[in-house]
């Protein structure tokens, strides 16, 4: 049997091995840990007794200007921060005060429920809200409601489906759809203040999500997945496109701080996927290793990180549940979506999709199509340490 000193070193060298400037730390438990200084992002997702003693010192320090907060809360934005208690605090404080004056707490206090992880359980048990399993609309439970909500689906070619082996939520995005859909979607929901909120609404689902996942497991859940598929995928975004995919980084990066795991853009061009090839190796190994730029061989890869049983047929899964596809039209979003609604709350009103309803209205508050457009690898390798 290796002594703890053999351990010791064996631990200490693979820390090395992967991180090559070795600032290394030990932290409690009942084997000595190693956890690098610089590449120690997931110590968000670390119970907080065992971080080393620098960085606990840090998150109580900080705790003792901000006031009580989760530990988790608290260390994604020391992480993003690169554990600079100052600036973590500026930017903590300032994402409370963004809280409260856009009124963000309404979508999840607005949520009409039931909510935990024994309904989400029951949700993917009932296959009137589920397909083998997977629950298809947590929406409808955990954020507040929205009109055409199908039709949005439709449009924005976006659902929050399944999770990955570690239990953080993941989000299935078809750029290609959604690229082309673009303007129609633009149109109905007043212009780019709209797409503000449907981003802030669709990472609050994201958010309740992972409380849920936290609660089922006992251990803090705090990232997400997403999958965009980039087949067919516009190469030339419109205007309006890019101006909201800047108001999409700007408030994913200062809001909602290490709140990505991982990104996988898959079915790349394999021009693209060479590109890509090339500029990794100018990055940082820990931003690299949050984007996956795969072609059309990408099911392997996305079954090393999720159980086929959480994915559509289409992306390498067992499921079948093509809605994320040209074969679904906007009628149908609507229809499947109004009959899981139905079954939540058999005497709420649904209404049917009406284009002159919609088209020249103001209103904000609907779900969010993230429309990832190519430009979505360049802007997020300068912003996933911070998400």
């Amino acid at each position: 049997e290796e002594s703890s000193e053999t351990q010791i070193l064996c631990w200490r060298f693979a820390a090395m091995e992967c991180c090559g400037d070795g600032f290394l730390d030990f932290c409690g438990g009942r084997r000595p840990k190693v956890v690098c200084r610089q590449h120690s992002e997931d110590a968000v997702e670390f119970p907080s007794q065992e971080l080393p003693h620098w960085q606990y010192d840090k998150m109580l320090e900080m705790k003792t200007q901000v006031g009580p907060v989760e530990d988790h809360d608290l260390l994604r934005f020391l992480v993003a921060r690169k554990w600079n208690v100052a600036a973590a605090v500026e930017q903590f404080q300032a994402m409370q005060k963004w809280r409260q004056q856009n009124r963000v707490e309404r979508f999840r206090q607005n949520a009409p429920g039931p909510i935990g992880p024994e309904a989400a359980q029951d949700a993917a048990q009932d296959p009137r809200l589920s397909r083998q399993n997977v629950e298809v609309f947590p929406q409808l439970r955990l954020v507040e409601q929205v009109p055409n909500e199908g039709t949005h689906i439709f449009l924005g070619q976006t659902l929050a489906f399944g999770f990955d082996k570690q239990g953080h939520p993941i989000q299935l995005t078809n750029g290609g759809l959604a690229g082309h859909r673009f303007l129609d979607w633009f149109r109905i929901v007043g212009g780019r203040e709209g797409v503000l909120q449907h981003l802030i609404r669709s990472q609050e689902l994201q958010a309740a999500r992972m409380e849920e996942s936290s609660r089922r497991l006992g251990r803090p859940i705090t990232k997400q997945v997403v999958i965009t598929n980039a087949g067919g995928m516009p190469m030339r975004p419109c205007p309006q496109a890019v101006a909201a995919f800047k108001d999409f980084l700007f408030v994913s990066s200062r809001y909602y701080p290490e709140s990505l795991k991982v990104l996988f853009v898959v079915n790349a061009p394999m021009v693209f996927v060479a590109l890509y090839r090339l500029i990794e190796t100018w990055l940082d190994p820990v931003t690299a290793a949050k984007i996956q730029v795969l072609g059309t061989n990408f099911k392997p890869k996305l079954l090393e990180h999720i159980d086929a049983d959480q994915l559509p047929r289409d992306y390498g899964g067992t499921v079948d549940f093509d809605m994320l596809c040209e074969t679904w039209s906007r009628e149908d979003c609507e229809r499947y979506f109004n009959s899981c609604h139905r079954v939540l709350r058999p005497t709420g009103d649904v209404s049917p999709w009406s284009p002159s309803e919609r088209d020249n209205s103001a209103d904000k508050n609907f779900p969010m199509p993230r429309y990832v457009v190519v430009v979505i690898v360049f802007f997020a390798f300068f912003l996933s340490h911070c998400m």
